[in-house]
């Protein structure tokens, strides 16, 4: 017999800026506490309209503008009001914006805070381009700060690289963004010789930091080789400036689909993009604040059976060589990364399956024991 409702423990999963149904606070940590059937959850996240919600979990709106910095300032009070409504037993914050209010009210409602790390957000400073010196200086203030507060019980760290970069984040553990989506057909091994025609992807966050134009750069070399094939840009674009100059250089290319949103896109949406693709584009610049990092999309690939091609980096190569799940090349010299795109053709990619590499279902057991813990 299941629980009875009120005799779940209340969890809030909360972030400001990430979607309402969020890949890692949503899809990861929720489908996890869901399945146990001994936690009642809830969400805070970004949604410009009210979510759809078929099971019992309930959501809340942080802001409806990721835009408009009044809404992020409200979504503080917000937060306030959301924890009040909930009186969680355990608290995950997914943004270090909430982590000051969630020490206020610590004491006052009783809960336990579980920081997820998702990013280091100070060394993504330096991924944000022309910001001026006060605001970068005020911004490693307010984040050092806020992630430096007493009362934190645990740390979730979404990267192996983490626990060197910041040593000061104990206790911890490690929980990759490994797959933990809605279930797909399985596709048979990734065979592309003889094959003339390609499509390839640019998804997620579309922006001058991850190497978009490199990406795009390679795929125009590419169609020299293969003319018909065909690229799709489709993401949240955060810098309108940046999606400006994408529709004017590339809006009338015949091959070059721009799909852009001011807004983050659906999970779901980007995991069937990902999955109808033959080769997904991973650019990303060989920068100290990405380099160590093991992408997301990388799990979601290789989970979906999907190529990629990636930056030639000794994290990345290592995992999608040893892996078989794609090829690693030099963006920065399209020339000759286009030419070991195409002698790499001749492999076939995902002969040896390997779903634990690349499933949440090991990091999922070890978040059940860290909720065991903190609520016995």
């Amino acid at each position: 017999m299941s629980k009875d409702f009120s005799q779940k423990i209340p969890v809030l999963i909360a972030s400001s800026l990430k979607p309402a149904k969020d890949a890692r606070a949503f899809w990861r940590l929720g489908q996890t506490l869901r399945e146990t059937n001994k936690y009642d959850l809830n969400f805070i996240g970004f949604s410009s309209k009210a979510v759809l919600n078929p099971q019992n979990d309930r959501f809340f709106i942080s802001i409806t503008n990721t835009k408009s910095r009044l809404e992020r300032i409200v979504s503080i009070f917000r937060f306030f009001k959301y924890c009040l409504i909930v009186k969680p037993k355990i608290l995950i914050c997914c943004t270090w914006e909430y982590l000051i209010p969630a020490k206020l009210l610590k004491s006052f409602l009783g809960f336990r805070i579980i920081y997820d790390v998702q990013e280091n957000y100070l060394a993504n400073l330096d991924l944000i381009p022309n910001r001026s010196t006060w605001k970068l200086n005020f911004a490693k203030w307010l984040i050092e700060k806020s992630e430096g507060i007493k009362g934190i019980d645990y740390f979730l760290l979404a990267e192996k690289c983490y626990q060197d970069e910041m040593p000061s984040k104990k206790p911890f553990i490690i929980l990759e963004n490994k797959y933990s989506g809605p279930k797909y057909l399985p596709k048979p091994p990734v065979v592309f010789k003889e094959k003339e025609v390609f499509e390839f992807l640019l998804t997620g966050t579309i922006t001058p930091a991850y190497g978009t134009e490199e990406g795009i750069q390679f795929f125009l070399q590419v169609l020299e080789r293969f003319p018909e094939s065909k690229l799709r840009v489709f993401g949240h674009v955060t810098l309108e400036y940046f999606q400006k100059n994408l529709f004017d250089q590339y809006k009338n290319h015949p091959q070059i689909s721009l799909e852009l949103s001011p807004d983050p896109i659906h999970y779901t949406e980007v995991l069937d993009a990902i999955y109808r693709t033959d080769f997904l584009l991973l650019p990303y610049p060989n920068h100290k604040a990405l380099a160590q990092k093991i992408p997301s999309k990388l799990f979601e690939a290789g989970a979906l059976n999907t190529a990629v091609i990636i930056q030639e980096n000794p994290t990345w190569t290592d995992f999608v060589i040893s892996h078989k799940m794609g090829l690693s090349v030099d963006f920065q010299n399209t020339q000759e990364a286009v030419k070991n795109f195409i002698s790499g053709l001749d492999q076939d990619f995902f002969k040896v399956q390997n779903p634990e590499v690349f499933h949440w279902k090991a990091e999922g057991d070890k978040l059940l024991s860290v909720l065991d813990s903190l609520s016995s």
